[in-house]
């Protein structure tokens, strides 16, 4: 397969689901409702270009229940190679895959970022009850800035903001 699906979504993506690559597309499944979350690349207006991930949530019986769509561009993957690359923003082959002939050492994601990617797909898979860890950035508890102390010269506590 020229995008080499199976290679990218079980070493190039940090994603930490259990689920199995099926042609171009990785599937998890949610243990006891049985819909299923499937991830694949959706292609932009260029011919065997591709400017993201699809994530889809399927019921065996209604079909589609939920799709979005998560940009290489929005969550920076590509910032870095196209930084040195001279690739601009807003130019064809910006923040994108392309899967055009190449040899078998180079992959079309080298280069890429995908832990904003991970993330994101972390998130949504709980939301449909997709067995994911929680991001260790979320992990520990939130706690608030503690609250100004009054001025004593003033009289008056300041106000946050």
């Amino acid at each position: 397969m020229p995008l080499h699906a199976e290679q990218f979504f079980t070493t190039a993506l940090p994603h930490q689901l259990d689920g199995s690559v099926i042609g171009g597309a990785f599937y998890a499944q949610a243990p006891d409702l049985g819909i299923r979350l499937r991830i694949d690349f959706y292609e932009t207006i260029r011919q065997h270009t591709y400017g993201g991930l699809r994530l889809s949530v399927i019921h065996p019986d209604k079909g589609q229940l939920d799709a979005i769509t998560l940009s290489f561009a929005d969550h920076g993957t590509f910032h870095a190679r196209d930084r040195r690359t001279g690739t601009r923003p807003g130019t064809s082959g910006h923040a994108v895959i392309r899967d055009f002939p190449h040899d078998e050492e180079h992959r079309p994601w080298q280069g890429g970022d995908f832990t904003a990617l991970a993330d994101v797909i972390h998130r949504y898979a709980r939301i449909w009850a997709i067995p994911a860890p929680e991001p260790a950035s979320r992990k520990a508890p939130r706690t608030t800035a503690p609250a100004p102390a009054p001025s004593r010269t003033q009289g008056t506590a300041t106000r946050a903001r």
